[in-house]
């Protein structure tokens, strides 16, 4: 009964540390506003705003943790829960939306359970207080390395958010209107990743158009891809079959029957809107953008939607968590892999398809 009661409040504190990443989703975190004038006391308030968010994330999650079985942050769970409830009440009080009335209820639930706690003797119940003498076991260093490593992890993706949503875009690319745009388009609710190409759009848009599963690959980590079974391999040549994109086509993202079927059949992205060697616009991704510099160079955007002013609780912890950071550092090293790839072939070697071989 009382591992359940542990149990049961160890995971009720993850719960509500990863529910906090609505805020950022719905755009409450998100200051300044690209293409909206603020006062000058706004970047104040946005940073209190951005800390007390992540501080409440952090913080009540690594006290769910302790709760959980770590023994090496379970003598710290008093004041990381103390301290993620006083940072929660300051940002849903500060980001004030129709979801900080259940987020303050949840503050007031959990606050209640710890001094009930205290007053009742079941403190060591419900903060996991360790052993006097605890022994180092192979069982103990793998749970202990595997606690701080969700822990870090966490820490990594809510304090590189704030970097890596608009990563190497402008406040003007961010407030720029692009391919795809919908009528009610707020970039509050965006994600922008933007790269300088030494190259002109009709030199990069070769390599743009190949992306696919069964074309060119990602440019990405296609040793990671592989790990999880994704039969991807990059290519480092242009191929003159793999050139023509039309709206309504399907990009696969894997094979037919990944993992069985165990995500469908059939796993990737359809071509919502193709303007050749300018953009290509893929549904539930977002705009590829090439946009000629006045240098003759290209910067290379990717904007994607990640939210909205409706975007559901405990999917946006879902999100947050664990598609976030991973989906950053592989679409940068994929909008890498095409700078890479362009700038390589150069404008001594433009446009030089390699022809398909016949076959003997």
């Amino acid at each position: 009964m009382k591992n359940c009661l542990r149990i049961g409040f160890g995971i009720l504190l993850i719960c509500h540390a990863l529910a906090h990443a609505v805020l950022p989703l719905r755009g409450i975190t998100v200051y300044p506003r690209p293409g909206v004038s603020m006062s000058p006391f706004v970047p104040a308030f946005a940073a209190i705003l951005l800390v007390s968010f992540s501080v409440a994330l952090v913080a009540l999650f690594a006290g769910g943790v302790a709760i959980l079985g770590s023994r090496l942050l379970a003598r710290y769970t008093t004041g990381l829960v103390g301290l993620g409830l006083i940072a929660s009440i300051v940002a849903l009080l500060g980001g004030w939306s129709a979801v900080s009335w259940w987020g303050l209820s949840l503050d007031a639930v959990i606050a209640g359970l710890l001094v009930a706690a205290r007053n009742t003797g079941l403190a060591p119940v419900f903060l996991n207080a360790p052993p006097a003498v605890a022994r180092w076991n192979v069982p103990r260093v793998v749970t202990e390395a595997a606690a701080l490593a969700l822990v870090g992890y966490i820490a990594a993706a809510t304090a590189l958010w704030p970097w890596h949503r608009t990563w190497g875009a402008t406040s003007e690319e961010q407030a720029m209107s692009l391919p795809g745009d919908t009528v009610d388009r707020d970039p509050s609710y965006e994600l922008i990743h933007a790269v300088t190409i030494d190259a002109r759009p009709d030199q990069v848009w070769p390599w743009l158009v190949q992306l696919g599963q069964d074309r060119a690959g990602f440019y990405s980590y296609d040793w990671l891809e592989r790990l999880f079974q994704a039969d991807i391999h990059n290519a480092d040549e242009i191929r003159a079959e793999w050139q023509q994109r039309a709206a309504g086509d399907f990009i696969r993202a894997t094979q037919s029957d990944y993992l069985g079927g165990l995500f469908g059949r059939d796993l990737g992205w359809q071509v919502t809107h193709v303007d050749p060697p300018r953009a290509m616009v893929l549904e539930n991704w977002g705009a590829f953008v090439l946009q000629r510099a006045r240098d003759g160079r290209t910067r290379l955007l990717i904007r994607t939607r990640m939210g909205g002013p409706d975007a559901s609780v405990w999917g946006a912890g879902l999100t947050f968590a664990a598609f976030e950071l991973p989906h950053f550092i592989m679409q940068r090293r994929m909008m890498l892999g095409i700078k890479e790839r362009a700038e390589r072939r150069g404008c001594s070697t433009y446009m030089r398809y390699r022809r398909p071989q016949a076959i003997a």
